[in-house]
């Protein structure tokens, strides 16, 4: 068990309407998913634990902030209340139009720690620069204090993060392209929040490289008899199907993965020909 401890929240979920650009190009839910996934990992490389408030939003409503909060201070607490921070990983929006609003922004709690002030400015700052580098014209709309539930209820240092707006062309676009230079922007702040070492990712070589899955799951179950008889139900519909296990909660879960992609493209496609099937099916996220 590692001293420090990061509770990532990937905000929203696909059910919660209108969080999207207007092009429909983005989903907000998507975007942070995608950070929340990639912190991980990072974390990981650092010796950092994680654990994640949202991991399976595809296909779901909003489980509600205050459930989130509950979640995170249960975990921080059963792991002995180790150094931590709970970071809430949002994009940003004005209006259902494209226009001129754009920025990154960071969020403390009016009844913020003097710890989530100092990480709020030091991973605002990063991720700032981070789009800065990529884009002249960014704008650094600086740490700002709003009693979002999520953050006001957490017990430990707490921050939410809006990463830049989807409903700007300059923002969306690094939005869409560039998620490994936030996660990485992010990742140094955290580690400056921490007072440890940053590392840069290790570089990728032809016998290394990971691949990103996007993986259809329709089910979980605790019960194998019930996950066996999905998978045959699936493979009656000519659909290939298999059980992939994993753990929550110190329970072993067996999910029904309907289809394992590298092209989100393909993941979406099959989503779609599962729900006319009758099925709920979501989304996997799985590194490799």
């Amino acid at each position: 068990m590692s001293k420090y401890l990061v509770l990532g929240d990937g905000g929203h979920a696909e059910k919660v309407a209108g969080k999207c650009a207007p092009d429909k190009s983005l989903y907000e839910w998507k975007f942070n998913q995608e950070v929340d996934t990639k912190m991980k990992k990072r974390c990981a490389d650092h010796g950092i634990d994680y654990y994640q408030t949202n991991p399976s939003p595809a296909g779901k409503d909003e489980m509600g902030l205050s459930k989130r909060a509950e979640l995170a201070n249960a975990h921080w607490k059963k792991q002995g209340k180790p150094k931590a921070l709970f970071i809430s990983y949002h994009a940003n929006a004005y209006k259902s139009v494209f226009n001129d609003a754009r920025g990154t922004e960071t969020y403390v709690a009016s009844n913020a720690s003097t710890n989530s002030k100092n990480a709020a400015k030091f991973i605002n700052d990063e991720i700032y620069s981070a789009f800065k580098k990529l884009d002249n014209g960014a704008k650094n709309r600086g740490v700002k204090t709003e009693d979002f539930t999520v953050i006001y209820k957490a017990q430990m240092p707490s921050i939410l993060v809006e990463y830049g707006f989807y409903t700007n062309k300059a923002d969306i676009k690094i939005l869409k392209n560039n998620v490994d230079e936030l996660v990485e922007a992010t990742m140094k702040g955290v580690c400056k929040y921490f007072g440890i070492t940053y590392k840069a990712p290790k570089k990728e070589n032809n016998t290394s490289k990971e691949t990103t899955y996007y993986r259809v799951a329709t089910n979980s179950y605790l019960d194998r008899n019930y996950a066996e008889k999905e998978v045959e139900e699936l493979k009656k519909l000519g659909v290939s199907a298999f059980l992939d296990g994993f753990k929550k909660d110190n329970k072993t879960y067996l999910r029904v993965i309907a289809g394992s992609y590298t092209d989100r493209k393909n993941a979406d496609t099959q989503i779609a020909a599962l729900k006319k099937k009758g099925y709920a099916p979501f989304i996997v996220i799985y590194i490799k």
